[in-house]
């Protein structure tokens, strides 16, 4: 039986897309090995949002090589549609092929294959991929998720690409226009993988709040979550991210309506300057997105915010940054990413003036990075001495080995609990604080044993 390693870099749409590949990869006979483990095929699905997130890809494509140097290693992914003359280049893989393309795999495979027959170790395998053009095409969706992997929460892909063509962002011209997967395919796919067992569902997409806006407009996201709200066995359904503007203005007021739907929001900020956002054309201002948050804190007890946070965009000055810092502390976020910005070849901003010095850029990371620490401990503290419920994973982390899983609002728990308890939901009292995990104990031992 031929063994296969994927790896994955970048955004949960990415890990949804390598779960589908994998499941092409068993129908063909395929035995998974984990990712540092020997294999005959390595599959990277690649990540290009930043310069640092390319470095990366190549410097695991190499890592790969290295490790398998008799493996056929495809590429694919979003570095593949930006820069495939780079990945060729590197010695050792054998094809990359673009988003789009993945739903071509069950054919590369064939060629693997023959090649494997013929004994043919060219540089490159002998095929020749489909070239789409990514900014006009729609994606499809011919691949699909029902095993889910073995985790408790599970991935359902509902949209791919973008159309807001944000000043920065490469992603339009790598993942192409925004696209909505009919709902009936969502549906059976919620239902298949309540079927195998998986508690939790994560809608993940590039542009959620856009869903619909393709199909007439008579279809949004908070349509799906009514759809599948029902499904026997799916006890928890939540947002991986969902962008501020096309934010549905009913969606609120509808999840309100469905207990399963968890109160969590990574809502991509990006920037609190409003004249930086006009910049990044991101369609929304500081009022706007406070308005949204007021919405959702009025709307879900301690719900949680998450949110991406941009420092060092072409043109921004220091009272840009103090806005931008002084916003983030106002709201009170629990979590952010913080990201310096990154010139994207064929986007407005890379030509942009009055670039932003490295070290400025570093020291405005840091600052960011530091309130965002606050912020996260300021919000789990508060928390300390409540109930809630927490979705046990088959994971054993912090200091002590113990349990890990995630309350409704997202937060990183830790108890002490016997592997039984595993893809339960289980009522805990949280603690006390583990760095950045809450301590948590189960409220009663008979619900552990």
């Amino acid at each position: 039986m031929p063994t296969a390693a994927l790896i994955t870099l970048g955004c949960k749409v990415n890990q949804y897309d390598t779960q589908a590949m994998q499941e092409v990869m068993l129908r063909n006979g395929y035995s998974i090995v984990g990712e540092n483990d020997p294999a005959d095929v390595c599959i990277i699905n690649t990540c290009t949002v930043t310069n640092a997130a390319d470095q990366k890809a190549r410097q695991v494509i190499r890592r790969t090589v290295r490790k398998n140097p008799e493996a056929e290693v495809l590429v694919t992914g979003c570095y593949a549609e930006s820069d495939r003359e780079a990945i060729e280049a590197i010695p050792g893989v054998s094809l990359v092929f673009g988003n789009r393309e993945k739903a071509d795999l069950q054919k590369y495979l064939e060629v693997v294959h023959e090649s494997w027959q013929e004994k043919d170790r060219s540089p490159l395998l002998q095929i020749e991929p489909i070239h789409h053009d990514a900014v006009r095409e729609h994606a499809n969706f011919s691949m699909s998720v029902s095993e889910a992997g073995k985790h408790t929460r599970a991935l359902i892909k509902v949209q791919d690409g973008c159309s807001a063509f944000c000043s920065y962002c490469i992603i339009p011209h790598v993942r192409g226009r925004m696209t909505s997967r009919p709902l009936p395919d969502i549906v059976r796919e919620a239902e298949q993988i309540a079927a195998n067992g998986y508690k939790e569902i994560v809608i993940t997409g590039v542009h959620l709040g856009a869903y619909g806006l393709d199909i007439g407009r008579q279809t949004t996201i908070a349509d799906i979550l009514e759809h599948i709200h029902p499904t026997e066995g799916i006890e928890r359904i939540r947002f991986s991210s969902i962008e501020a503007m096309n934010f549905p203005p009913d969606l609120v007021d509808r999840m309100a309506a469905l207990p399963k739907c968890m109160p969590h929001f990574h809502l991509p900020l990006q920037s609190g300057s409003d004249k930086v956002l006009r910049q990044m054309r991101r369609r929304y201002t500081r009022a706007e997105f406070s308005r949204l948050v007021e919405k959702l804190r009025s709307s879900f007890p301690d719900v949680g915010i998450t949110t991406d946070v941009m420092v060092g965009f072409p043109g921004e000055i220091d009272t840009d940054f103090e806005d931008s810092f002084q916003f983030v502390e106002e709201i009170g976020f629990n979590q952010l990413h913080v990201f310096r910005y990154s010139p994207r070849r064929g986007t407005p901003a890379a030509d942009y003036p009055d670039h932003v010095p490295p070290h400025v850029s570093t020291e405005r990371s840091q600052a960011m990075i530091a309130l965002g620490k606050q912020l996260g401990e300021k919000f789990r503290q508060r928390l300390i001495g409540k109930t809630m419920n927490v979705l046990v994973e088959d994971s054993r982390e912090g200091r002590d080995g113990h349990l890990a899983g995630f309350t409704e609002n997202y937060l990183r728990v830790l108890m002490d609990a016997p592997d039984s308890v595993v893809n339960r939901i289980l009522p805990v009292k949280l603690t006390g604080l583990e760095g950045e995990f809450i301590r948590a104990e189960p409220l009663s031992v008979a619900q552990v044993a």
